[in-house]
């Protein structure tokens, strides 16, 4: 089991993905999870270090651009399916 704010930026991250086809940056999913950029921040190194997403500044320097890794994905799928096989999904 994850840290719910851990499965919170993983499912933003891919609701954004999903959207827009490609990589979002850190201060989008922070927009979008309604957390502060320097908590998204301090989660993304860390599931940097874990492998769960890949980071890396977008191409003018001014931005982290994250995407999910595989790893990352099947943790986002593994969450959602308890959630929903314990009906907290709506």
């Amino acid at each position: 089991m994850i840290p719910f704010v851990e499965w919170l930026l993983l499912e933003t991250l891919q609701e954004l993905i999903d959207e827009r086809g490609e990589a979002a940056t850190q201060a989008e999913v922070a927009r979008r999870s309604g957390l502060s950029e320097r908590v998204v921040s301090y989660w993304m190194v860390l599931m940097s270090e874990l492998g769960i997403v890949d980071r890396g500044p977008d191409c003018d320097g001014r931005a982290w651009r994250v995407l999910l890794t595989q790893l990352g994905t099947h943790t986002v799928q593994v969450c959602n399916e308890r959630l929903e096989a314990a009906g907290l999904t709506g």
